[in-house]
């Protein structure tokens, strides 16, 4: 780590403008070509600047099409070439209020790595500059201007939020998400197994037991009788093992012995693995429900609900799309999320809140047996959105308002002590 100035904050700064990711994204949902939207982007171009952010949006195409290995490729041609950029405003700019300026603090890899802040600003009357935290190299002498900035590289580049600990400690603009706050300072608390440390005996909360171990230590294991708490201490069969690095139930599988664990570490060539304990999460009528909370300066926002006859739910594989009883069962948890689960679970957001030291984060969710609030993933990388067709789904349209406009309120909070 090398020691940093700060940098000259000027107005005069134009960097090259991008879509970005949320009207990408949106026109892709909509049934829009992946192809036919790259080939948008071949040009011609005014200059350098175009020329550059449209390789950019490339890339997120490439992400957004599951394309990793070529959007990484392209990603890394452009920052080396250009490390800050400008998102183009949304439907949330307003003509007659000039915009609040963000700068959000990025570090490069694919759509997991950073907080989708895009999906939530192109909504809002704000200005997005991205500066990507390249390794081995200062910021740039001069950023732009701006009113409030926010870190939003997820704990999977730790490299990059320690460094920035000591810089932003002095950042002449007011921070969110500052990762010197976050759980006190110990950044590793925001992986799986940190959570499960952070809130292991917090009252109200059930943070299931959760290790990493190598594949040689699963391999050492398996060769004895021991049971399965000498390597998940507290653990039992069954329990759930997952790619350290894996995000969305990629390669997640609940095992029910050491043959199943077998099987599992043998079929991929992976180094390191999470074990945790299975819960049942279960309601009485049978499906399993998962909520994607927004936790806003402390205050709980339900952004969807998934439910599922399968203990592995994510939002897309659930069948919410096909089935009305589903839709309804969400739009009624939206509509009394206020009087029942953000009610009954009170005090578990404020420990969360309290604990991680976080203005903006995304708890996904469930309610244990025993009625305590059911931890399964808390990040920034996780994404809020409003790309579900009207049609479908009308009910979430007022409810993510209300998500969207508390995040503008949290920024312009943060910001009056430059805007005074």
């Amino acid at each position: 780590m090398f020691d940093e100035e700060l940098p000259i904050l000027s107005e005069r700064v134009d960097p090259p403008v991008i879509g970005g990711a949320a009207p990408l994204a949106a026109r892709v949902a909509d049934g829009v070509a992946v192809e036919q939207l790259i080939a948008g982007l071949s040009g011609p171009f005014a200059g350098d600047a175009d020329m550059l952010a449209a390789a950019y949006d490339t890339a997120v195409l490439a992400f957004l099409s599951a394309r990793r290995d070529l959007g990484m490729a392209l990603q890394h041609d452009v920052l080396a070439n250009c490390r800050l950029f400008r998102v183009a405003g949304g439907p949330g700019r307003l003509a007659d209020r000039p915009p609040l300026r963000v700068l959000a603090f990025a570090a490069p890899g694919d759509l997991q790595m950073n907080m989708p802040i895009e999906f939530i600003t192109h909504h809002l009357n704000v200005r997005l500059d991205v500066l990507f935290v390249l390794p081995q190299q200062k910021l740039p002498a001069v950023l732009p201007e701006h009113d409030v900035a926010i870190c939003i590289i997820s704990d999977s580049d730790p490299d990059a939020l320690m460094r920035l600990v000591p810089l932003l400690a002095r950042w002449p603009r007011p921070v969110l998400n500052n990762p010197g706050n976050v759980a006190a300072g110990r950044i590793e608390d925001l992986t799986r197994d940190g959570i499960a440390r952070l809130f292991a005996d917090a009252a109200g909360i059930m943070a299931p037991a959760t290790v990493w171990r190598t594949r040689g230590e699963i391999a050492e294991f398996l060769t004895t009788d021991l049971p399965i708490s000498a390597l998940l201490p507290g653990g039992a069969w069954p329990l759930l093992v997952r790619p350290v690095g894996s995000h969305a139930g990629r390669l997640l599988e609940r095992l029910d012995g050491a043959d199943e664990l077998r099987v599992y570490i043998d079929s991929l060539s992976v180094e390191r693995f999470y074990l945790s304990s299975f819960v049942d999460y279960r309601s009485a009528d049978g499906f399993y429900r998962k909520h994607r909370v927004a936790l806003i300066d402390g205050v709980p926002f339900l952004c969807h609900m998934g439910v599922s006859d399968h203990w592995m739910i994510h939002y897309l594989n659930a069948g919410m799309t096909e089935s009305l009883a589903k839709r309804q069962d969400e739009a009624w948890a939206m509509a009394h999320f206020d009087g029942e689960f953000r009610l009954r679970h009170a005090d578990a957001f404020a420990t969360l809140h309290r604990r991680l030291g976080l203005d903006y984060v995304i708890v996904d969710c469930g309610e244990a047996p025993d009625g305590r609030l059911l931890l399964f993933e808390v990040e920034m990388a996780a994404i809020i959105h409003l790309l579900d067709p009207i049609a479908l789904f009308a009910y979430k349209q007022p409810q993510m308002r209300l998500v969207f406009d508390a995040f503008s309120r949290l920024l312009e909070r943060a910001a009056m002590p430059v805007l005074a």
